[in-house]
C-alpha cells in the first residue's frame, strides 16, 4: 500500500465524521507496517489499519530530517524512512489522486507485429502490350486465349499477412512527430479464379492451363524495411489519435504456385517466374487507442517490366495488432 492509499482510505471510509471528530484542526498521521484494517480510537488517538491519526503535539516528539508543503498539508519526513506525519486543516484540503504521464523515452523498440489484410491488385497493361507479350490472345491463334481477365482475384481469399520482427520509433519534435522504420517480411496471397499458372519452364512463365483448379494461388514474400513520419498530437494519451505515412522497400525473398485440381492433386512450384526483385511502396497507417489499420500501395510492378509487358501494382489494407 502506497502513501497516497494510506491518507485516501481512511477518508473514504470514515468521511467527514471522523474529521469533525478531531479535538484540533491540526493533526499528524504516521504510517506503519500493518496491512489489516482496524478502527478504533483511545486517548485522541485514532487507528486505521496501517495508520494513526494523533494529536500534533505527539506527532512533534519525533526528530523529522524535512519537512515537504503540500498546498495547505505539511509533510514531515523522518530519518528512519519509514513514518512520516501531515499537518494542516483537512476541512480546507483537497485530495486527489491523478496518474503521473508516464515519462516518454526518445526511442521505443516494437517486437513482432502482426499485420491481416485483404489484397489486390491494380491492373495498368495496356491491351497492346498484352497482344504483343501473348500472341495467343489473338483470335487466329489456337489455344486457350490469355488476357487481363485471367488475373482476376477471388477477393475474399486474397490476403497480406506481415510480420515485423522489430520496429522503432524515433522521437524529433517533443514526442509528437517520430521516425518509425523496421524490419519484416511482407507475405502476399494472390488467389486467382481463372485457371492461370506460373512457370519456371517456360518462356513467358505464366499461361493459361488446361484444367479448373480448386485452389489456385500465387504465394510472395519480401523482405522488407518501411520507413514512415508518424504524428502523434497527445503523445502521453494511448487511447489518442495518430497517423504515419511514409515508404518501404521490400527484396524478393521467394515465391510459390500452389494449385489444387483433380486431375493433377495438389502441386507446388517454386521459382522467381519473372517476377520484380524489388518492391517499392507508398504505406500509412491510421490509429485510435488501439485499433490500428495499415495500408501499402505498390508503386512498382508486380512483375519484371524488363521481360514482361504485365503491369500489375499491388496493393493491401488491413488491421495491424501493434504497441505503437
Amino acid at each position: 500500500m502506497n502513501m497516497i492509499q494510506k491518507i485516501i482510505l481512511p477518508f473514504l471510509l470514515l468521511g467527514t465524521t471522523l474529521i469533525s471528530n478531531a479535538q484540533s484542526d491540526t493533526i499528524a498521521v504516521f504510517a506503519t507496517k500493518k496491512d489489516t484494517l482496524v478502527i478504533r480510537a483511545k486517548n485522541d488517538t485514532i487507528q486505521i489499519g496501517s495508520m494513526l491519526i494523533v494529536k500534533k503535539e505527539e506527532a512533534e516528539k519525533h526528530n523529522f530530517k524535512s519537512v515537504i508543503k503540500i498546498g495547505d498539508l505539511t509533510y514531515g519526513v523522518p530519518k528512519d524512512g519509514e513514518n512520516g506525519w501531515f499537518k494542516g486543516d483537512l476541512k480546507k484540503t483537497r485530495i486527489e489522486i491523478s496518474a503521473v504521464p508516464k515519462k516518454l523515452k526518445n526511442i521505443e523498440t516494437n517486437w513482432w507485429i502482426f499485420d491481416l489484410g485483404f489484397a489486390n491488385f491494380v491492373d495498368k497493361s495496356p491491351t497492346l502490350y498484352w497482344l504483343a507479350a501473348n500472341p495467343n490472345s489473338l483470335p487466329f491463334y489456337p489455344g486457350p486465349v490469355m488476357s487481363p481477365e485471367n488475373f482476376t482475384l477471388n477477393n475474399r481469399k486474397s490476403t497480406n499477412v506481415n510480420v515485423w520482427v522489430v520496429s522503432q520509433k524515433l522521437n524529433i519534435y517533443r514526442h509528437i512527430i517520430n521516425l518509425k522504420y523496421g524490419l519484416g517480411v511482407e507475405m502476399f496471397n494472390f488467389r486467382f479464379d481463372k485457371p492461370i499458372s506460373f512457370r519456371e519452364d517456360i518462356i513467358t512463365n505464366v499461361k493459361m492451363d488446361v484444367v479448373s483448379f480448386t485452389k489456385n494461388k500465387l504465394l510472395v514474400k519480401y523482405l522488407t524495411v518501411p520507413v514512415q513520419i508518424n504524428f502523434s498530437p497527445n503523445p502521453t494519451n494511448k487511447k489518442a489519435f495518430y497517423a504515419s505515412i511514409g515508404m518501404s522497400a521490400g527484396y524478393l525473398w521467394n515465391a510459390k504456385n500452389k494449385q489444387i485440381s483433380g486431375e493433377r492433386g495438389k502441386e507446388k512450384y517454386r521459382g522467381n517466374f519473372n517476377l520484380n526483385d524489388w518492391r517499392i511502396a507508398t504505406i500509412g497507417e491510421l490509429g485510435i487507442g488501439s485499433l490500428r489499420l495499415y495500408g501499402s500501395f505498390a508503386n512498382s510492378n508486380l512483375f519484371n517490366k524488363n521481360q514482361s509487358f504485365i503491369d500489375m501494382q499491388p496493393f493491401a489494407v488491413g488491421i495491424r495488432f501493434s504497441n505503437f
